[in-house]
């Protein structure tokens, strides 16, 4: 059992943490579940804390990989000491690295020292090697600054050898400065200044650095900075991704591991971006001696890089604001909020350097300087000691924070307002980058909730709670006066940090509201930016009769979106809003969406309703060009009514910058990249956006179905089982977990024991999944007359695209009972049945594979294979990964059942290379593949997959 103790939180994680690796290296690995439940105080973080242990150990394996096949081949260099290359007299080795040897030279014939970079001997027959060297010449080439070293020329030897022959650089490297002391503020922002602008020209260049570190940059006896190394830099292209000039393949992990971003440790796709990540490391590492992320072993400083904060407590206290601020930026882990643009990095400095050099240092103002700091060293160590342990004055971790719903001490028909009030609040705060707002669907859960801070905190995962409550005479009055009191809760010891009751007029509550939000900001010790700031003061209406009715459309897209009656109430109450102030940007943003809704819940899907959410679209990118809401609704009508995926990302990624932990905007983009197929992307977004609404089943089942289709079976396992423990009473997770088993073990009797369990909660037979489940699971086991009798004996019902019409089943389970005349009796009525609903709707895609399979099933090969190949043409994976996958394994099953099999083992083959439900398992055990099984192909994939 876990020692019970009174340490803070923090302090209880770390040890258990500990405990439960000691437990695995002793090959004794502990039940998650139960070993989490020893730790009710941070059950929730530990167990995302265990369950990325995973992926650090996956991520770790490809970097040693990665290394082995970039440096493998790499053996002791040629030894050209001593020796004359042109004019040329090598003098010593001064360098040597995975991609080169240097070589101290002197130029006989200019009379200077220069730097001479080889190739190791055993890379001269690698001919990605042999382009990424020639390919550092061409980049070196093109750069022309004062901060980055030259070069002068390329010569090759009569074996051809290539050599770079570069600016020759005295001095020390910032590393071997680093190593005697932290440097002093002016030094560092001098030298953080001078690489910010060595950089800036070769971002100019659109060239990617990717490899800096401070053993990459000299510093002359004169106070310059060098840059060196481009080696392992690329060229960027903001409008394609095929310009990298060296020859690396995707996947891999490029770079000095302790200075990676974490995209480059992961072995994604990077950018300019990444190097301001590094630089961020270098600035911390001047500033402070260590460097922020390196532990003791690569694989730990891997795992920090992707994991941990910085311990922002290291800094030294003379660091500026600013400088803390720009620090967090450069060092944000989500390079899509990370700073991007290293001008604006070395205009910072600048200018903080500038106001460092000009302050005046008289005595008197030394005296006063003398006399503040010992009283803020006062004040500093009163805070200290009215902070609990292990608490410091920065987080150094990300600070997580639930609003949670106010109380409303008004009339009752007043919840929507003050609902809405802690709506808007909750918005405001998600758009600070550092802050993490867990989204209102799990903060909604604990409404009226009698469960202790403690409790809450524990089940959320948060540092802060913010409550409150509200009060307004007559919402709809702009006289009106209103009441909200907030109030601050630190969960660590449980402490009121701040509280305060704000009172004006209804036409001030925006006003309230962006201060609550600077007020708690300002508690939890965030630098707000600029623009951040201003986005807190944004006030979108000066009507508040008509913010009212958008506060009541609100409530009604709060509730289940899908439903139409809520849909269509909510357009009416936009539509008032905006009737009320034509110029409220929000209200339209908020009306196109739902517009959208409509027509992708097939409420309405006409080309009138798509107009009307373009429309409104684009009314509001045209009163607000930077409102994200606008861009969001606008990513949703490519989404939802064009299936236009880039152009969705697009915008939302726009929204998603001035609203970087909205969970619901996350989801959404996760939701697009998974229909294009891009399924880690989406897996990383379902994680993030599960980690902000951590009580919702909707989206922790968003990551186990993201995981299954990856055929990560056993991660979707667990994700399933903690979306059935959040909502037990709704079957479809009951039903997704049977059908696991299926994919992944070919398991009827696994399946069939999570629908006994699901049978505690609700008749099976009323649930129009799990009757087509059991049927399925009939199938499976052979037992085709148990599957006919679950079947009524009439039916023309023409299903949605994840079931067929009962002919068409009827018509498979006799064909595999070889009763040819009643299949072939069940075919003829499905295809009469297709034919009636056909006209309604020809581009559906479901009823191409329908007739496909119908005409396979009579023999009529050609028309079969063309009804099942137009279904792929009008639905490939890259419009709808799930549709389209479903509708290339229907061509699979129309090849098998003409006798085409190599075109079906062929399809088959496809499917498993992408993401998707086919699996080995399945193929093994469903009679659909039954014709195939002797073919040699399809026995040696079984054989594989075993």
């Amino acid at each position: 059992m876990a020692a019970q103790n009174n340490d803070s939180p923090a302090v209880i994680l770390e040890e258990a943490l500990t405990r439960f690796v000691d437990e695995c290296l002793q090959g004794d690995k502990p039940d998650i579940d139960e070993f989490v439940k020893q730790y009710p105080q941070c059950e929730a973080q530990l167990e995302r804390k265990i369950r990325d242990l995973n992926e650090i150990d996956f991520l770790f394996d490809s970097l040693i990989r990665t290394d082995e096949v970039e440096f493998g081949a790499t053996v002791a260099p040629q030894d050209l000491v001593g020796q004359k290359l042109v004019s040329f007299d090598v003098e010593r080795v001064i360098g040597q690295g995975g991609m080169g040897v240097v070589y101290l030279a002197r130029d006989s014939k200019l009379d200077r020292y220069v730097a001479i970079k080889s190739m190791p001997t055993g890379l001269l027959s690698n001919s990605k090697a042999q382009a990424r060297f020639k390919s550092e010449a061409k980049l070196l080439a093109s750069l022309n600054h004062p901060n980055i070293a030259l070069i002068y020329e390329i010569i090759e030897d009569k074996e051809g050898a290539s050599y770079l022959v570069l600016e020759y650089v005295p001095g020390e490297t910032l590393a071997e400065r680093i190593i005697r002391e932290p440097l002093e503020l002016e030094d560092a922002l001098s030298i953080g200044g001078q690489i910010a602008e060595a950089v800036a020209a070769a971002h100019k260049k659109g060239i990617v650095h990717r490899d800096l570190k401070p053993g990459n940059i000299k510093i002359t006896q004169e106070g310059r900075v060098k840059v060196l190394d481009f080696g392992l830099a690329k060229t960027y292209d903001r409008d394609s991704k095929d310009s990298e000039t060296a020859a690396i393949q995707p996947g891999r992990i490029i770079g000095t591991p302790a200075y990676m971003s974490p995209e480059q440790a992961q072995g994604k796709e990077t950018d300019r971006r990444t190097d301001i990540w590094s630089f961020g490391c270098i600035m911390f590492e001047m500033l402070t001696g260590r460097h922020p992320f390196e532990c003791g072993t690569a694989k730990d400083t891997l795992q920090s890089i992707i994991k941990r904060q910085p311990d922002w407590n290291l800094l030294p206290e003379s660091t500026p604001t600013n400088i803390r601020s720009l620090l967090r930026r450069c060092l944000d882990k989500d390079p899509n909020q990370r700073l991007g643009d290293f001008g604006d990095v070395a205009i910072e400095i600048k200018e903080t350097l500038n106001k460092t050099q000009t302050t005046p240092t008289s005595k008197l103002l030394k005296a006063v300087t003398i006399f503040s700091a010992i009283i803020l060293i006062i004040l500093f160590a009163i805070v200290l000691r009215l902070l609990p342990k292990n608490q410091g004055v920065y987080s150094s971790k990300e600070i997580r924070l639930v609003v949670l719903p106010f109380d409303n001490l008004g009339p009752a028909e007043d919840e929507y307002f003050s609902d809405g009030i802690t709506d808007e609040i909750t918005a405001r705060l998600a758009g600070i980058h550092g802050l993490a707002v867990i989204s209102r669907q799990s903060a909604m859960q604990y409404k009226k909730s009698e469960k202790s801070t403690k409790q809450i905190a524990s089940e959320l995962g948060v540092d802060y709670i913010l409550e409150g409550t509200t009060q307004c005479e007559r919402s709809s009055d702009p006289n009106s006066r209103v009441k909200i009191r907030p109030q601050l809760i630190r969960v660590a010891d449980d402490r009121h940090l701040w509280a305060e009751i704000y009172e004006n007029d209804m036409s001030k509550v925006f006003r309230l509201q962006s201060d609550v939000a600077e007020r708690i900001a300002q508690a939890m010790d965030i630098t707000l930016f600029e623009k951040e700031r201003q986005t807190l003061r944004s006030e979108p209406t000066e009507n508040m009769e008509a913010y009212v009715y958008y506060l009541r459309g609100n409530d009604y897209t709060s509730l289940l979106y899908q439903n139409k009656d809520n849909l269509i109430i909510a357009i009416e109450m936009y539509e008032t809003a905006i009737e009320l102030d034509p110029n409220f940007a929000l209200a339209h943003a908020k009306l196109s969406h739902v517009h959208s809704g409509m027509y992708h819940f097939r409420h309405d899907r006409s080309e009138e309703r798509i107009a009307m959410a373009w429309k409104e679209s684009d009314i509001a990118l045209k009163l607000d060009p930077e409102l994200p809401e606008a861009h969001w609704a606008r990513g949703v009508y490519h989404y939802w009514c064009r299936l236009e995926y880039d152009l969705a990302l697009k915008e939302l990624e726009i929204a998603r910058k001035s609203q970087p932990n909205n969970s619901r905007l996350i989801a959404t983009i996760g939701h697009v990249q998974r229909r294009q197929g891009k399924f880690e992307e989406a897996l990383a977004n379902y994680k993030r956006a599960y980690e902000l609404n951590p009580q919702s089943s909707i989206q922790v089942g968003e990551v186990a179905s993201t995981l299954r289709n990856l055929r990560r079976y056993q991660e979707a396992e667990y994700y399933y089982d903690k979306a059935i423990s959040l909502a037990p009473d709704e079957d479809y997770f009951h039903f997704v977990k049977a059908t696991l088993y299926l994919v992944w073990k070919g398991s009827t009797v696994e399946a069939r024991a999570v629908l006994d369990r699901a049978s505690q909660y609700f008749k099976l037979e009323d649930k129009e999944r799990f009757v087509n489940l059991l049927f399925d699971l009939d199938i499976m086991e052979r037992n085709f007359q148990g599957a006919l009798a679950r079947l009524p004996l009439k039916s023309t019902k023409i299903s949605d695209s994840l079931t067929a019409p009962n002919s068409l089943r009827y018509a498979k389970i006799y064909g595999y009972m070889n009763k040819k005349e009643l299949a072939n009796k069940y075919y003829m009525e499905a295809i009469e049945n297709l034919e009636l609903e056909f006209p309604k709707d020809p581009n559906n895609v479901w009823f191409h594979s329908a007739f496909g399979i119908a005409y396979a099933g009579l023999g009529r090969k050609d028309e079969a294979i063309r009804e099942g190949k137009k279904a792929v043409e009008l639905l490939p994976l890259t419009k709808h990964s799930a549709g389209g996958f479903n509708a290339a394994k229907d061509l699979a099953i129309i090849y098998t059942m003409v006798g085409e099999y190599d075109e079906a083992i062929d399809q088959i083959e496809y499917l498993l290379s992408v993401p998707g439900e086919s699996s080995i398992s399945l193929l093994r055990c469903y009679p659909t593949w039954d014709p195939l099984r002797d073919h040699p192909r399809f026995q040696k994939l079984i054989e594989q997959g075993m």
